[in-house]
């Protein structure tokens, strides 16, 4: 019920940027349509694909407070031979303000997730909503609802002679929802409350830049029908590195996932997991625009504990799973807006089970194309 923090390649340190918006004039709208497949071989022999559309708008207030929106609209489907199971419609819509105060230094932060998803999945949606909570595929688009539910946080940042240091925190509160509309009893479910530590630093590094950061993630006991349980809090560790190198613009990106163990709401343990992730793109400067081919590789370790039933006990095991990117993306911009177009083929091996229970790799393939649009005065 409560997936990892969506990862994006870019740093999301707590340094404050600078703010050069002043009037609602200077607002920015963001769109990134954008299409996932994955083909997964025997023996799952599942397609999962999704269509996914988020919507975000930025509005100045002055140069002190920013008001952001955002939502989208996403269609899941998973193909199993001849079974389908598909969930679409709009997700849960996001408010945020941000509030600077003196240079830039401090930045109070306060949220609303509006339940406008859909947040109780029906038996036939089960398949196609639970494929796309996946952490080691990550959708663009996780979860379609999760109902009502409220965030506060303040960050900090302050210049140490070439390197400027931030830290913050933040809390969320969720409320209570039904995630499945199923024949029988009603499961209520209510989320564990979140608390959030961040710190990050940057500095400029030759012609571009470096950051890191370390955020940790605690949760509050998961109450799911009576059953409470924690599946494990996380540390999240993130690097970017840019620079000029031959007249190439070099990005190099890594994050690190790390949950803790825990436990499921049937109270059967949950193992640590542990995802790596490493990101390196070109942009060539060519045909009056940027090109940027890249290669992604992702690494998915998972520790399945032991269990036992009647006399018989099964051991400790470890399993992983591996995918590689290779991608292009450019950049095309239009007075005021600016494209992104890229595209991406994958190909790598996901841990799973055989009919006899028995595990093994599926092979499997995947193709991803976005075109993220911002426009702005």
């Amino acid at each position: 019920m409560r997936t990892l923090l969506p990862l994006a390649l870019a740093l999301a340190t707590v340094v404050a940027p600078a703010l050069s918006a002043q009037s609602v004039f200077d607002s920015e709208l963001r769109l990134a349509p954008q299409f996932m497949q994955y083909q997964i071989k025997s023996p799952s022999n599942e397609t999962i694909s999704e269509l996914a559309v988020p919507v975000f708008v930025s509005i100045p207030f002055g140069s002190r407070f920013t008001f952001d929106v955002g939502t989208s609209y996403a269609r899941a489907k998973v193909t199993t031979g001849s079974t389908l199971s598909e969930i679409n419609g709009l997700t849960d819509t996001q408010l945020r303000g941000n509030l600077t105060l003196g240079t830039d230094f401090v930045v109070i932060t306060g949220g609303v997730n509006l339940p406008t998803g859909r947040s109780s999945v029906t038996l036939d949606q089960l398949t196609a909503a639970g494929r796309i909570g996946s952490d080691f595929l990550a959708f663009p688009i996780s979860n379609m609802g999760t109902g009502l539910a409220t965030t506060g946080g303040i960050a900090i940042a302050r210049p140490f002679g070439d390197w400027n240091f931030g830290f913050g925190g933040a809390v969320r509160h969720s409320s209570t929802y039904d995630p499945y509309n199923v024949p029988g009893p009603t499961l209520r479910f209510t989320p564990g409350d979140e608390y959030r530590a961040r710190v990050g630093v940057d500095r400029g590094l030759n012609n571009g830049r470096l950051s890191l950061g370390l955020t940790y993630s605690a949760f509050g006991k998961d109450d799911a029908g009576g059953s409470v349980y924690n599946t494990g809090n996380r540390l999240i560790a993130q690097a970017v590195v840019t620079n000029s190198i031959s007249g190439a613009d070099v990005t190099l990106a890594g994050y690190n996932v790390f949950r803790a163990p825990g436990q499921y709401a049937s109270l059967d343990p949950a193992g640590r997991e542990n995802i790596a992730n490493g990101y390196l793109g070109i942009g060539l400067h060519m045909l009056g625009t940027l090109v940027e081919p890249n290669i992604e590789g992702r690494h998915w370790l998972q520790n399945i504990p032991g269990v036992t039933s009647g006399s018989t006990t099964t051991a400790d095991r470890s399993q992983s799973s591996y995918l590689g990117t290779f991608g292009l993306r450019t950049r095309i911009g239009v007075g005021g807006l600016a494209a992104f177009p890229s595209v991406g083929y994958t190909i790598g091996q996901l841990a799973t089970l055989d009919a006899q229970s028995t595990p093994v790799h599926a092979d499997f393939t995947g193709f991803r194309a976005q075109l993220a649009i911002r426009v702005a005065p």
